[in-house]
């Protein structure tokens, strides 16, 4: 006898029926349709259509969750293998732990043990999980068939070709409807640590196309499905429920008509409920400035009473509250490498620490680099190539403080060399002197926004002999000149000049034409463009002369040579050795450049003594700090320092490099060491 719920009382070939409406679909859309749980497994898949085909008279779940008793106690009757007919349901296993799973609706019996089934869960995988389809399948021996509704003794039962033909159903491998593309997942866990409740975040693919939800899979097994929302479906993932260690959880997006997507890429967390842990997601390069993030995970969170940053051994000050997120200031720090670790503390008193790592803090680019006139007169601005190639101009702002770099020219990325000084043109006008990788050199000026123009290649000059280049007026009312050295320590001079069939360079800006734009430096004296600039103008061949100098064994022996402006008018060639020792030398005609003993009249340049680490690179002279010019050096480690040569009782200084754009002119004091944040 059926129970009241009226099993047996409506045409048995209904259940197989409603299923095929959903082939090529999600098994959770029956659940959707029946008011039902949210799931496309097999056996909720079938549970939801006997719901529907029953007009929701029967559901045949046993509240203990064993899967047989659910069909027997709703008054479905077993029925033998051999006489399995359309709609009847087979059933293998009794609960989620049974091996082998598995529930179908028979579509047709074949009469050697194989039937042709509508399920879900089968059609599809690995890839499409949850899928309805139509396949032949052999059950295996141990399986039970159940029938719940009425069928007529006198209608044969009604045969579906092996493979679904008579419905039209598609192969297996292709029962697929058109889908939307497999969505992305995302935790807020911190590198994968996670404990207590994490949100776990599904975001379509194609966000022009959205699904309607979104269905999660932790482990392989089917977990929640969540309407999707313009931000994502959100699922809040409760880890106490998983044991401690790693777990992989994928997606599927549904589209409105059912059809679902591959599972998305998967994901891994580290479930840590049980044990304190920690994980740091640091910042992946090797160079740190200004204030650097450092986004902490700790499990359990719930039970994390405080986190502590040490940098080189001491603990830095933080937030009292515990934080997801430390900040490394590395304008407390000098230049180069560091030492940094983390330490999260429960309430227990239990402590676990990350690192120590070691960071490396630098400064502003110590590729090729000169100094210009700064808007500000007597300081100088620096001029430098940055790892990208541009050539980025640091604005003077303070003694040894610099401003936020301005962009004034692409390119440069094969440049080894940068000289500044009035070598060729109007007079007054600054330009750089770039040499190349290729041995070539190029004439640069500036226009009326300060932005480099290409002014010519200067030839006539071993430019790839050099080792090292300095400029400057070498002798009392001479022409700027480049110094150039070689390897073995010969000293050439070269002076470059405009032919005459050349014509100029570029014209000066007229007064009449306007001030420069602003922000352009006020000293560079610019040139413009040619009146027909409408036509692209021919860049006139430079020329350099050069004059041999005898060559200097001590020069021979210098990392880096510069030039400073002296007291009798002509400037003096500085040169730094693998010691760090700085040595001031004067031009004195057919002997080259020679140490500077002294006059009659003024005592002798005393050697200065640098305290930066050796050898010093990318050297460049200029009024960066004080009332006298200065050499900036940099040393291996990244670490900038100005040094005065006039002045070698005077500790050296550090240069601040800053990078936001409303500086305070703050003074530094003699032996201030500053750290050198991004360029």
């Amino acid at each position: 006898m059926h129970p009241p719920a009226g099993a047996g009382q409506f045409d048995n070939s209904l259940i197989a029926t409603t299923a095929l409406a959903y082939v090529g679909r999600w098994g959770g859309m029956a659940c959707v349709d029946a008011n039902r749980f949210r799931s496309g497994q097999c056996r909720e898949f079938v549970d939801c259509v006997v719901s529907l085909a029953s007009g929701g008279r029967i559901w045949p779940v046993d509240p203990n969750g064993n899967y047989q008793v659910g069909f027997s106690s709703v008054g479905a009757v077993p029925v033998a293998p051999a006489a399995a007919t359309e709609g009847d349901i087979i059933q293998i296993g009794d609960h989620d732990d049974s091996d082998p799973l598995h529930t179908a609706i028979v579509l047709s019996n074949h009469g050697d043990g194989t039937y042709t089934v509508v399920d879900a869960n089968w059609v599809g995988q690995p890839l499409i999980r949850e899928l309805v389809g139509v396949h032949d399948w052999t059950p295996p021996a141990a399986a039970q068939f159940w029938r719940l509704g009425s069928v007529n003794p006198n209608t044969p039962g009604w045969q579906m070709p092996k493979n679904g033909a008579a419905y039209g159903a598609q192969a297996p491998d292709t029962a697929i409807n058109p889908a939307p593309p497999a969505p992305t997942v995302s935790t807020d866990a911190v590198n994968g640590l996670a404990s207590g409740t994490i949100t776990v975040r599904s975001t379509d693919a194609d966000p022009t196309h959205p699904a309607v939800r979104m269905q999660y899979w932790v482990d392989g097994k089917s977990d929640t499905a969540i309407d999707n929302a313009p931000g994502g479906a959100l699922l809040p993932l409760d880890t106490t429920t998983l044991p401690d260690g790693p777990h992989v959880i994928t997606t599927q997006a549904m589209a409105a008509d059912g059809a679902i997507s591959a599972l998305s890429a998967p994901i891994t967390i580290n479930v840590t409920n049980h044990k304190q842990a920690i994980a740091v997601a640091a910042p992946t390069t090797p160079l740190l400035s200004g204030t650097v993030p450092l986004n902490v995970g700790a499990a359990p969170a719930a039970d994390l009473a405080k986190e502590t940053l040490t940098v080189d051994g001491v603990a830095q000050p933080q937030p009292p509250a515990a934080s997801s997120v430390l900040n490394l200031d590395t304008s407390t720090l000098v230049a180069g490498p560091h030492q940094i670790s983390v330490a999260v503390t429960n309430r227990e008193g239990q402590t676990v620490t990350w690192g120590p790592v070691i960071v490396t803090v630098t400064g502003a680019a110590t590729g090729p680099r000169a100094a210009l006139p700064s808007a500000t007169a007597g300081h100088s601005d620096l001029v430098a190539v940055d790892a990208t190639g541009r050539l980025l101009r640091y604005p003077w702002v303070a003694d040894g403080t610099f401003g936020v770099p301005q962009p004034i020219a692409d390119g440069f990325a094969d440049v080894t060399s940068l000289v500044a000084g009035h070598f060729a043109g109007p007079a007054g006008a600054v330009q750089l002197l770039a040499v190349r990788k290729d041995g070539s050199a190029h004439l640069y000026g500036f226009d009326a926004t300060g932005k480099a123009v290409d002014q010519g290649t200067v030839t006539g000059a071993p430019w790839n002999t050099f080792t090292r280049l300095a400029a400057g007026v070498f002798s009392k009312g001479g022409p700027e000149a480049v110094v150039g050295i070689d390897a073995a320590g010969h000293a050439q001079l070269i002076t470059i000049s405009v032919p005459a069939a050349g014509g100029p360079v570029a014209a000066t800006v007229p007064a009449a034409a306007g001030a420069p734009a602003a922000g352009a430096p006020a000293a560079l004296g610019a040139p413009v463009a040619a009146p027909n600039a409408a036509a692209a103008p021919v860049k006139p061949a430079l020329t350099a002369a050069v004059q041999g100098l005898p060559a200097s064994p001590v020069l021979a022996g210098a990392v880096t040579i510069e030039a400073v402006p002296g007291a009798d008018g002509a400037d003096k060639l500085l040169s730094v050795d693998g010691t760090g020792a700085v040595v001031a030398y004067t031009l004195t005609g057919p002997q080259g450049f020679v140490p500077d003993l002294g006059t009659p009249t003024g005592p002798a340049v005393p050697t200065v003594k640098l305290t930066t680490p050796a050898p010093a690179a990318t050297p460049v002279a200029g009024d960066f700090a004080g009332s006298t010019p200065e050499l900036m050096v940099t040393g291996a480690d990244g670490q900038t320092w100005i040094v005065s040569p006039d002045h070698p009782d005077r500790p050296s200084q550090g240069a601040a490099f800053v990078s936001d754009a409303a500086v305070e002119a703050t003074p530094h004091t003699p032996g201030q060491r500053l750290i050198l944040p991004a360029d």
